[in-house]
This record gives structure tokens, C-alpha cells and sequence, in this order.
């Protein structure tokens, strides 16, 4: 009775374990890098795809009136919007918004689905628009009774003490005026770095690429299980997974 050499069989399956593995090793390394690079690239164009609303050349109308009105003063009333505040109140939103020690600016429109964009993009490119000349400040947008908004521009800020559902209420020409003085006294800017990556840098990028890299390796590994299940046949060369 013949006998197989256990030694050789065993130094060949050894290398064949190791072969397998360092393969392995290899294909999870470039799943890694590809993910990460895949990941960034759509980062890249996600940024891109939002801030394309905010080019000066996308602006629309409603935008463009605003920014050139509150050059002058801090406050623009929209034509339409005159019954909501009159010139004369104005005048006195003027005279809070040049007392306030923050840059505030404050805008009177009605709200409207007619302006060539959506509320949200008319917001942020307003605010874009604001921060053109490197400046920072707090934008004030009221749209009537318990509508507006409340938010910073040009620099990470917040303000608590204001809500446009409890807040904004009341004749703008009186109300307005008490919210440019609780900005100017609540405001808290960021002094922290305020540039943001969302996978927390480059070691973060890494180690999402490899979450997923680990992800697409089960996932061939099972395909690979259910190829030699229901074939009864492996990869050639002798591979032993």
C-alpha cells in the first residue's frame, strides 16, 4: 500500500493558504484605495452639483434686487411686500440695523413658489451672495407672521434666542427693530476650524474605503461559496477557499 508523501502535502497546501492569502490581501488593499477614490469623487461632484445654484450666474431676479437694495442700507423691501412694511418703518429698521454692532442685514418679501427657484435656493443664494465680498453678518428674511428665516453668512454662527415661529410676529416696523438688538447681543461665532470634511480627513477616507472593501470581499466570498456549492467546482490553479 502506497503512501503520499504528508510532508509535500502539507508544504504545498501551506503555500497554497499563503498564496491565497496574500492574493486576498491584495485584492482588499485595491477594493480600499478604489472606494476611497470612488467616495471622493462623489464628494467632489455632490459639492460641485450644489454650489453650481450659487454662481452669480444663476442668480435669478428676486435675488439680484435684494442684494443691490441692501447695499445701501441693510434693508430691502421687495415691491410686493410694501404693505408688510412701509417706508417709514423701514426707516426705522435702518436706524436699528446701523446701531447693531453685527453686520445684519434684513430683507421683506412675500413668500412665493414664482421666482425662478425654490424658497430654499433663494435663501442660499442670497446668502452666497452676501458673502462675496469676504464678509460675515446675520441675514434676516422676513416673509410675514411666523415666516422667515434667521441664519449667518460668510462665517459659522448661530443665534438662540430667535425664533421665526414664537418671534416673528407682529407689526415688522416694531418687531423687527427688537430682533436686530437680540442678535446683536446673543450672536456666538466659531472661533474652531471651520473647514469640515465629512469622513473626518484623509485617515477617516481610509477607513470607510476599507469598511466598503470589506463589504464588496464578503460579498464575493458568498458568491464564491454559492459558485462552488452549486457547481461543485473551485478556481483553477489549485485554490482551496
Amino acid at each position: 500500500m502506497n503512501r503520499r508523501p504528508t510532508g509535500k502535502l502539507s508544504g504545498k497546501r501551506v503555500t497554497r493558504g499563503l498564496v491565497s492569502l496574500g492574493i486576498a490581501c491584495v485584492l482588499g488593499a485595491g477594493s480600499a484605495v478604489l472606494a476611497t477614490q470612488v467616495l471622493h469623487d462623489r464628494r467632489a461632484d455632490a459639492v460641485a452639483a450644489q454650489a453650481a445654484p450659487l454662481e452669480p450666474e444663476a442668480r435669478v431676479d428676486r435675488v439680484s434686487n435684494a442684494l443691490d437694495g441692501l447695499a445701501d442700507d441693510g434693508v430691502y423691501v421687495a415691491p410686493e411686500a410694501r404693505d408688510m412694511l412701509d417706508r417709514a418703518g423701514e426707516r426705522k429698521v435702518a436706524r436699528a440695523v446701523a446701531r447693531s454692532g453685527t453686520t445684519v442685514k434684513v430683507v421683506v418679501w412675500s413668500k412665493t413658489r414664482f421666482a425662478g427657484a425654490s424658497g430654499f435656493d433663494l435663501t442660499q443664494q442670497l446668502e452666497a451672495g452676501l458673502a462675496e465680498d469676504g464678509d460675515h453678518g446675520v441675514y434676516l428674511i422676513w416673509e410675514g407672521p411666523e415666516s422667515g428665516t434667521v441664519n449667518t453668512y460668510g462665517r459659522y454662527g448661530y443665534v438662540t434666542s430667535v425664533s421665526t415661529h414664537d418671534d416673528f410676529a407682529g407689526d415688522p416696523a416694531r418687531t423687527i427693530p427688537q430682533l436686530v438688538k437680540r442678535i446683536d447681543a446673543d450672536i456666538t461665532w466659531s472661533s474652531g476650524d471651520d473647514d469640515f470634511d465629512y469622513y473626518g480627513g484623509a485617515g477617516g477616507g481610509i477607513a470607510i474605503g476599507a469598511l466598503y472593501a470589506a463589504g464588496a470581499l464578503l460579498g464575493i466570498g458568498l458568491l464564491y461559496g454559492a459558485v462552488v456549492l452549486f457547481t461543485k467546482r473551485r478556481l483553477p490553479g489549485g485554490w482551496r477557499w
